[in-house]
Formats: C-alpha cells, sequence, structure tokens
C-alpha cells in the first residue's frame, strides 16, 4: 500500500473514530439522568463565582455555557463532551502514532473515558488544559519562547482552575524540568498563571479559605487502616482498565526515555501515584483521583504495543473483551433496571437512577421547601428534576459544603419545610412509591443557626483525661438572628470529640438566648476517658434536629 492510501486510510479512519465518539457521548448523556456530583455541580452554575466550596470555578463555567443551549442532561454535559473529545485528539497530536488502529483500539478499551467523558466533572476540563499544557510543554523544552511560556502560564492556570490536582502535575512538571528556573521564560509562565489565578485566591481569602480548610483539614479524617492503601493499590490497576490498567503499568516501567519531554511524562505518572498512595494514611482516596495518569499512560502505553509485536494478538483479544463489557455497562446505565428483577445491576447503576425517587419526594412535599440532611447531592438532584426549593441541612455527623457557603440555611429559617432524614425513624412518614425507605418530617417555623460561629477564646491544646475544662467562648454572626424566635425548638450549646470520623464523646450545656449571643460565656467540657488524640467541635443544638457544624475542628491531646 503506497504512502498516499496509507494516510487516506489514516484519515478515514480518524473521521469515523472522533465523528461516532462524539455522536455517541452525545447520545449517552441525552438519555442518561444526572448522577449526584453533576446535579451539585451544576448548582455550582446557578450562581457563577469565582470559587466553590469543594472546587475551582471553571466547570460551573462550562456547565452555564452548555445549560444555556439545552436546558436538560445533555445540556450540562455539552460543553464537557466537546473538552474530552478534544482532548483525544490533543493526545495524537503528543503521541503522533503511526499506527491509527492500535491507537484507536487502545482508547476504546479504556473504560473509565467512555463513562467520565459524558459526565460534567472537574476531571473533564483538567485534562483537556493538561493535555494543551504538555503540548505546548512538548515544543517548550527543546527551544523556549516567548509565545509558548505565555501558553503554559495560561494553561497551568486554567488547570489549577479546573481542578486543584493542577497543582500537583505542575509540581511534577517542574521536578522533572528543575533547570527551568533559571530560565526567564519559566518565570514568565509562573507570572502569567499567578495572575490569571489571582481572582480565585482573592475569593479564597474574601470567605476563609473553605476548600483549603476542607481538602487539608476536613476531608479523609477517618483514623488510618490498611484497607485504604489495599483498596488504592488495587483499584490503580483498572480503573485504566478494566485490561489495559496493568499493561500501562509496564509500559512506564519498561520504556526508557528518550527525551526530556518522556522523562516529564513519567515524573507525572508516578508522582501522582505515589502522593495519592501516601494520602492514603490520611484517609480513604477515591480511584478516580489518579485519572489524569491517563495521559502519560497513552503515551507509553502506545509505545508499548508497537515494540511488543509477539503478543499483539493476545493484547487484542483483551481490548476487544474490555470494549464489550464497557459497551454493556453503557447500555446499562441508560436503561431503567427493576431492583426486585436484578438487584446486582440496580446497585451498579444507582448513582444515573434519581428523578423518580426526586419526584416521589416532591408530591408529598405539598410545594414547600425540602431540606435534605446532610446530603447536597439530593438537595441538588431536586432542584433539577423538579425545579422547586431546596437545600442541605448539615449537622455534626456530616460535613460542610456549598449550601454552608450560600447560607441558605437564613433563606428558609422562619417558614414552614419538608425535612428529608438520613437515617431510618418509624415516628415519621416514608415517601411512597419508592424502593428505599425516605423518612420525613414538616417544620413549622424552621429553625437553625449552622451559620454562627463559636470560637473559643483559650482553649488548649492538651488536657487530662475524664477531666473538666473551662472554656470561654463567644459567638460570631454574619446575620443578625432571633435564636429565641421558636419557643418550641430552644438551642442549646453542645461539644463532641471525634477520633478519626468516630464520635467518642459528646455532651450538653447551657441554653442560648440572645442575649448569650452578645457575650463571652464560659462552656464546661468533659473530656474523654482515654488517652489520645481528638477532634474537638463546638455546635448548637435547635429542638429535636442534630447538632449543626458551628466551630472549626480543633486538634486536643487526652494525656
Amino acid at each position: 500500500m503506497t504512502n498516499k492510501s496509507n494516510k487516506e486510510t489514516t484519515k478515514r479512519i480518524r473521521i469515523l473514530f472522533y465523528s461516532s465518539w462524539f455522536i455517541g457521548l452525545l447520545i449517552q448523556a441525552y438519555v442518561t439522568e444526572l448522577n449526584e456530583d453533576e446535579a451539585y455541580y451544576w448548582m455550582y452554575s446557578r450562581k457563577l463565582s469565582w470559587g466553590y466550596f469543594d472546587h475551582p470555578p471553571i466547570i460551573a463555567l462550562i456547565i452555564k455555557l452548555g445549560y444555556y443551549v439545552f436546558q436538560n442532561e445533555l445540556g450540562i454535559r455539552l460543553i464537557p463532551i466537546i473538552l474530552s473529545t478534544c482532548s483525544l485528539i490533543i493526545w495524537e497530536k503528543i503521541i503522533q502514532p503511526k499506527e491509527i488502529k492500535i491507537y484507536v483500539l487502545l482508547l476504546l478499551s479504556v473504560g473509565i473515558l467512555h463513562f467520565n467523558n459524558f459526565i460534567a466533572t472537574p476531571d473533564v476540563p483538567l485534562i483537556f488544559f493538561t493535555s494543551l499544557f504538555l503540548l505546548t510543554l512538548k515544543k517548550f523544552l527543546p527551544k523556549p519562547n516567548l509565545t509558548n511560556s505565555i501558553a503554559l502560564g495560561i494553561f497551568g492556570a486554567l488547570m489549577i482552575l479546573s481542578k486543584y490536582h493542577g497543582v500537583l502535575i505542575l509540581t511534577a512538571i517542574v521536578l522533572a524540568n528543575f533547570k527551568l528556573i533559571n530560565s526567564r521564560f519559566f518565570w514568565i509562565a509562573f507570572t502569567v498563571t499567578i495572575i490569571l489565578l489571582t481572582p480565585h485566591i482573592l475569593w479564597q481569602i474574601e470567605t476563609d479559605y473553605p476548600s483549603l480548610k476542607y481538602h487539608f483539614y476536613e476531608r479523609s479524617s477517618a483514623l488510618y487502616s490498611v484497607n485504604f492503601s489495599i483498596e488504592y493499590l488495587l483499584s490503580q490497576l483498572f480503573v485504566l482498565g478494566p485490561f489495559t490498567g496493568i499493561l500501562f503499568f509496564i509500559s512506564v516501567f519498561k520504556i526508557h526515555s528518550k527525551n526530556q519531554f518522556e522523562k516529564t511524562l513519567k515524573y507525572v505518572f508516578w508522582i501522582l501515584y505515589v502522593f495519592f498512595f501516601l494520602l492514603t494514611f490520611k484517609g480513604r482516596v477515591e480511584a478516580h483521583w489518579t485519572l489524569i495518569t491517563i495521559i502519560p499512560a497513552m503515551y507509553f502505553g502506545y509505545h508499548f504495543l508497537i515494540q511488543n509485536t509477539k503478543n499483539q494478538k493476545a493484547i487484542r483479544f483483551l481490548f476487544y473483551l474490555s470494549l464489550g463489557l464497557i459497551l454493556s455497562s453503557r447500555v446499562l446505565i441508560s436503561i431503567d433496571i427493576d431492583s426486585n428483577k436484578s438487584p446486582m445491576i440496580a446497585t451498579l447503576t444507582k448513582s444515573f437512577r434519581n428523578k423518580n425517587k426526586m419526584v416521589a419526594i416532591h408530591n408529598e412535599s405539598n410545594n414547600l421547601p425540602v431540606a435534605f440532611m446532610n446530603s447536597y447531592q439530593d438537595a441538588s438532584l431536586y432542584q433539577f428534576y423538579t425545579g422547586s426549593e431546596s437545600f442541605s441541612l448539615n449537622n455534626i455527623m456530616g460535613r460542610k459544603n456549598q449550601f454552608d457557603l450560600w447560607s441558605t440555611e437564613d433563606i428558609y429559617r422562619g417558614q414552614k419545610i419538608m425535612l428529608i432524614l438520613n437515617y431510618n425513624n418509624k415516628k415519621f412518614d416514608s415517601i411512597k412509591n419508592i424502593s428505599e425507605t425516605l423518612r420525613y418530617k414538616f417544620i413549622n417555623n424552621f429553625q437553625s443557626f449552622s451559620t454562627i460561629q463559636i470560637i473559643p477564646i483559650d482553649l488548649k491544646e492538651t488536657a487530662n483525661a475524664s477531666d473538666t475544662l473551662n472554656i470561654k467562648i463567644q459567638f460570631e454572626t454574619k446575620n443578625k438572628v432571633d435564636i429565641e424566635n421558636n419557643k418550641d425548638y430552644p438551642s442549646f450549646i453542645s461539644y463532641h470529640f471525634f477520633k478519626g470520623d468516630q464520635l467518642i464523646k459528646q455532651g450538653e450545656h447551657f441554653r442560648i438566648d440572645n442575649q448569650k449571643l452578645n457575650n463571652v460565656n464560659n462552656l464546661k467540657v468533659g473530656t474523654p476517658t482515654n488517652p489520645g488524640k481528638y477532634r474537638l467541635h463546638l455546635s448548637i443544638r435547635t429542638g429535636w434536629l442534630p447538632p449543626t457544624i458551628n466551630s472549626n475542628s480543633y486538634k486536643i491531646e487526652i494525656k
């Protein structure tokens, strides 16, 4: 076959693959319900900002743009699908595969690309801008210039504004090319990145660093278990699979770097895996956090396949087997499976089965605002699928989220609401026409005060076991509140000692009135009986509702 024929064949394969991939994702996005996180990011997009509690702002912006075109699931996923398809094209430019069929087959056999590339998550823009960054870096390393250094600065900032993992990627790249710090082009790129990040940094300062506090201090607070590390190591073999994951690790290990760019890709691959492995000693790590390693994995995986001609038949068989499993899974998440007929499949596809549940709740709500206890996901899904008001009511056994930054509790205080509990209490009514048991209660003159901050003035970092601490506390409120508004729901100060995510000891002290809110008060706190390191939280309990989150997490060692 002539070179011209080869080029024509390659061109046809490329057009067929990318167009089929894009159209397939569009169809999948249209027929598949939102999952919990997508609905939460959609809530972000309704109030554009330079930052959000859990993530930086780009995911909100791209959802906003797509939802302007289509007001449905497809609209939320439209721009992510465009970006993810463009990412594959950029990878081809980075890898420059001569065997386009092998490149396409390798892409098709990576399961997470089929799913992550049609749902709206921060990973999609992160991968897209990282791909652009690496393509620019490939040109920059042999011959730095002003244009490429500015482009690197822009793409570096957009990586971080997509997901904070971008900081790790940039760190790995700098470590792989440390001599660049002596280059003026490096500092130009660095300056551009900082300038573009400035609005987000200022947002963090203005909102008292919610993202930093969450990711560094509040998230993954569980006590270490060896299972965390084992689960992480095992999952990483399959997260880029189901069968190609092992091949990727072998290829990155076996193929030697021929130039500085390939060395950089290896740094990105191994540093991310090592970092998240070390993070397992702090708590459970989500398998998909390493997804960005797909770029170096694809690069070395393709070249390994080209060199390994002896086993290509066996490898191709595994690719086709992977593709069959993946396509079957894509079909399953798009159709409604009765949990009674196939409980295993229903469980696997549960995250994409939320509409009926939200409609059933709405049918019982009497069109009142609905509060979901410790569930920002359900609160977001409810608003998307019913168009009605909802919010997440967080307590000490959950965590804060974007609804706290929006101070939604202040909006609904004093109103009649419907509360969806996150535990089963037979004293309350249950939602009809859904398979799970979901309890609810109507509350007149709703009162809750998580927006009040409790600040200890003289809390020490050490204390004796079974002792009583006398702590002075003061209250800080952004908006004026009447804590005595509902006499049937009085408020009390409470305290909680946690070890990891396990509640060890709790206690309650004085009742709060409006006068105490303006004064410095004395609080008696009984310490745990066993020595060890604990986290102390101060809270406000109102009526029968669980205590809210009203303070920072304070480390205290009991001796």
